[in-house]
């Protein structure tokens, strides 16, 4: 993987003025994770910017799950508590213990649709509940996750456009 195009710093720096402060937090525990996994960090922040509305949230998923990309449960999991298996129920989202265990299955997840094994270290584990159900093909780039992660065909585009603005991006 190559190097990120920024500092997290610089990254902080450049969010929009809507920020919530509690994405502050998020997006250092985000940066880490994905610095340990070899994901492209600004690509991270971008996306958890987008799914969280900076950490505003406003959706369905709500701050207290730690859930920093609108990860949902496995089917399996939405079974065991009714109603959950509508998409729109909170409850259909994966909740977490704190921000770094939700920016770990973040990436994870990201690295499912990469199709990319996880080294998860002596004693690690895979958080991501829906890690192993990703359908192929794989995703090569952010663009790519349009209409794969999220229904938007420019959902991965709106990504990259976010990337440019948090990083020196070229584009």
């Amino acid at each position: 993987p190559a190097p990120p195009g920024a500092t997290l710093e610089t990254v902080i720096a450049r969010v929009p003025a809507n920020v919530h402060t509690r994405f502050i937090a998020m997006a250092r525990a985000l940066w880490t994770a994905a610095v340990r996994y070899g994901v492209d960090p600004v690509g991270v922040v971008a996306q958890a910017g987008k799914e969280t509305g900076w950490g505003n949230y406003g959706g369905n998923v709500r701050p207290e799950f730690f859930n920093t990309c609108g990860l949902k449960l496995a089917p399996a999991q939405q079974r065991l508590f009714p109603g959950t298996t509508d998409g729109d129920n909170p409850l259909a989202h994966a909740m977490f213990a704190s921000w770094d265990v939700g920016a770990t299955a973040h990436v994870q997840h990201l690295m499912a649709y990469a199709k990319l094994p996880v080294n998860v270290g002596v004693g690690g584990l895979i958080v991501d509940p829906r890690f192993g159900i990703v359908p192929l093909p794989a995703v090569e780039t952010w663009e790519g996750l349009g209409g794969r992660w999220a229904p938007s065909p420019s959902y991965g585009v709106e990504i990259e456009a976010s990337m440019r603005r948090l990083a020196d991006y070229p584009g």
